[in-house]
């Protein structure tokens, strides 16, 4: 929770802030800024099988402790840079270190370690971001007062002193400690106190060759088209074509990230408890309402109604995704299996942002990107309302 905080507040939700005075600083257009946003993105992508393969080969505390360090230092230069060109060395510093320290290490620790209350675990450590949401007004004020490249700096200062120590906390599994998953005690014979549920444990090549894995995909790929799309451009949407204070919009933000906290909670409360396809299509269902709104939106009201629903809807959908992959496929390879998902759900990540930044440049105007957004959340709605478990023999792990 305290890294993704961290994250959260200081680089990933900070960056559609970060975004207004770049845009005043450099004169950069809505589509660089979308396209830098893209970078990271696509970087993520690229490292998420080998990042996978890290995280089996060595300790978690190895991966995330050198995200950390790259992250913090990341920061630090970005609040130097001169033009373009260094920003994207920075930016892409800053990205690689955000993925070592960030979601894929954290959900590969948290599978091992839990399994009846897997979706629990995953929401409760989510609530991270949400918490680091709640902090975007402070970031916003801290820019305004001492400009963004003092905040930049004073970021990394912090991610440092507080990652690196926390890092230490990331141990692989419960068997190092003669556990097994929630806490289950190992006899002095190795058998358990009580049985384990059996998970089917499959490859990644496996995985990969079920139709499972795919939906599943999709259905990602689309919630986090419109995450990215939303994160980028909220902020500039509001100011630019509401016509509120990047203030206010911030404050927004904010809103939206406690909604998030809510459905969070909700998800993880209940996610142990009905069917997680369910629960994760809804979750679309709220986002394609929520951008639909954003298309005709004209007053606060709107944004206020739009950033409810979305955040809802984040929250209830984002932390089942890993828990169905770890409920499907097991987890002895799950690290692989979700590097290789990467390369699939940055398909949205970089082309929600994208596609919003170059219609709004071509046409003036957000609505037809948020109407195309509409349609990419209905699509990720019947993909996890359809979805199946793999029609394979479960193994035992």
């Amino acid at each position: 929770m305290v890294l993704q905080t961290l994250l959260s507040a200081l680089f990933q939700q900070a960056y559609g802030v970060y975004a207004t005075f770049w845009m005043a600083a450099f004169g950069w257009s809505s589509t660089t800024i979308a396209l830098a946003y893209s970078l990271h993105r696509t970087e993520s992508a690229l490292l998420g099988p080998p990042h996978g393969w890290l995280l089996q080969r060595f300790s978690p505390r190895v991966v995330v402790l050198a995200g950390v360090v790259m992250l913090g230092a990341g920061f630090m230069w970005l609040s130097v840079v001169p033009g373009l060109a260094q920003f994207i060395g920075a930016f892409l510093v800053m990205a690689v270190g955000a993925s070592l320290a960030g979601l894929l290490s954290l959900t590969t620790v948290l599978v091992n370690w839990f399994d009846r209350h897997r979706a629990k675990a995953l929401s409760l450590m989510a609530t991270g971001m949400s918490l680091g949401g709640v902090a975007i007004p402070l970031v916003t004020l801290a820019m305004v007062s001492f400009g963004w490249r003092g905040v930049a700096f004073g970021s990394g200062v912090l991610v440092l002193l507080i990652g690196i120590p926390v890092s230490r906390f990331m141990h692989r599994e419960p068997e190092q400690f003669g556990l097994l998953p929630d806490g289950a005690a190992v006899a002095a014979d190795g058998t358990s106190a009580r049985s384990a549920p059996i998970r089917p444990a499959l490859t990644a090549g496996a995985a990969l060759r079920t139709r499972t894995f795919w939906q599943l995909s999709v259905g990602h790929t689309a919630g986090v088209t419109i995450v990215s799309a939303i994160g980028v451009h909220f902020v500039i949407f509001a100011e630019n074509a509401v016509g509120i204070s990047v203030t206010l919009a911030a404050s927004l933000l904010m809103v939206m990230t406690l909604l998030v906290m809510l459905g969070q909670l909700i998800g993880g409360f209940y996610g142990d408890r009905v069917d997680k396809r369910y629960l994760a299509g809804t979750g679309m269902l709220g986002h394609a309402a929520a951008v639909a709104i954003l298309a005709y939106a004209g007053s606060t009201a709107a944004l206020v109604a739009a950033a409810v629903l979305h955040g809802l809807a984040w929250g209830l959908r984002g932390p089942l995704m890993s828990a169905m992959r770890a409920d499907y496929f097991g987890r002895a390879s799950f690290a692989m299996i979700m590097g290789a998902s990467s390369l699939i759900v940055t398909l949205g990540s970089v082309g929600g942002p994208l596609l919003a930044g170059i219609l709004v440049d071509t046409t003036g105007s957000y609505q037809l990107a948020f109407l195309i957004l509409t349609g990419v959340s209905v699509v990720g709605a019947a993909a996890f309302f359809l979805l199946r478990a793999p029609g394979l023999t479960e193994l035992p792990e």
